[in-house]
C-alpha cells in the first residue's frame, strides 16, 4: 500500500501538524473544507461514536490547500 492509500486518524493528523488532538477534532467538525472521513471504525453499534479515519492523501491535500494558508 502506498502512503497515499494509508489511513490516518485524528492522532496521526495531530502528530503530523504538531498540534493537539483537540485542535484537529475542531477542524474536522468546523471546517467545511475538511475532508469527510472515509469510514468510522470501532463503533460498538450503528450510529454510535467510533474512530474516524481518512485517506492520508486527502488529509495531505487539505493541509497544503487550506491549513498552511491559515498559518501564513
Amino acid at each position: 500500500m502506498d502512503d497515499g492509500e494509508r489511513l490516518v486518524g485524528i492522532g496521526d493528523i495531530a502528530f503530523q501538524l504538531k498540534i493537539t488532538r483537540q485542535a484537529v477534532d475542531y477542524w474536522t467538525r468546523k471546517d467545511p473544507q475538511f475532508p469527510a472521513p472515509l469510514q468510522v471504525v470501532n463503533a460498538p453499534t450503528v450510529g454510535s461514536k467510533g474512530t474516524r479515519v481518512w485517506r492520508k492523501r486527502d488529509i495531505d491535500a487539505w493541509i497544503v490547500e487550506y491549513y498552511r494558508r491559515r498559518k501564513i
